[in-house]
């Protein structure tokens, strides 16, 4: 199957590479500016370009890996270049298949389950691809194209889709960013960074080995209000850490 990459960007990069490897002729790599779309379609034998129009003809597969909010407007300007044939998919978990269909009659969602950083590697052979069509055929070689990186390959609608997209937010964008506020207060107190590592793995082992709510533990579940405002006096300086205290607190008092 001949595939074109809409998108040189984290997700785009990595499918670029990863389908490249699992022996798919990726034949052009897109980017607005083409100096981002080259050292991509370099490693994969592709042909850079940043114009849509330039989009070959010959692609059977298009793999639209761009901001959600321009996925939209991608897929109209492709639909006056390419023919009717080609599949067209996108790679986001949160946006709805309605955004192809309602232009584009061979659809798909294609989307990798996972934080995807440009530069950095990635075993796709662990990362759950989320799979939709608009037809069973579509549906099912887009599935057999997923088995052939990942060993975790779901047929996912758009609903199931955006609640995993939510639940994602949730165990990863909010988990880095209480990383962060834990750097925070370990950097102020001149402490080393890594001394939390091993709390944070046995954290990650224990509430995926069971439901969560039965491993946590801490002054909240317990309601050590003594602790509790404690810790919030010497959040005095953190106004904004102060606030996520609160509202994680109260969270975990439902458990």
């Amino acid at each position: 199957m001949r595939i074109t990459i809409i998108g040189a960007g984290n997700v785009g990069s990595h499918l670029a590479l990863t389908l490249y490897q699992a022996g798919y002729n990726v034949l052009q790599v897109y980017s607005r500016q083409l100096a981002k779309a080259h050292p991509v379609a370099e490693r994969v034998g592709a042909t850079p370009i940043h114009q849509l129009s330039a989009v070959s003809p010959e692609s059977e597969l298009c793999l639209l890996a761009v901001k959600d909010d321009a996925i939209g407007a991608v897929a109209q300007n492709l639909s006056a270049f390419l023919p009717k044939t080609t599949l067209l998919a996108h790679t986001s978990g949160a946006t709805p298949s309605t955004v192809l269909s309602d232009a584009w009659a061979n659809w798909g969602v294609f989307y990798p389950l996972q934080t995807l950083t440009k530069g950095q590697p990635a075993d796709f052979t662990q990362i759950p691809m989320c799979i939709d069509g608009a037809t069973p055929a579509i549906q099912q070689g887009l599935k057999e194209i997923a088995a052939r990186i990942s060993h975790q390959v779901h047929l996912v609608n758009d609903e199931q889709r955006a609640t995993l997209h939510l639940a994602a937010v949730f165990i990863n964008n909010f988990t880095n960013a209480m990383l962060q506020a834990s750097h925070t207060l370990t950097e102020d107190a001149h402490l080393p960074r890594d001394i939390l590592t091993p709390l944070l793995q046995a954290t990650i082992q224990k509430g995926t080995r069971q439901e969560p709510r039965k491993a946590q533990t801490g002054p909240a579940i317990r309601r050590d209000q003594q602790t509790i405002e404690r810790h919030l006096r010497q959040l005095a300086n953190h106004p904004e850490l102060s606030t996520v205290y609160k509202a994680i607190t109260s969270y975990i008092q439902t458990f």
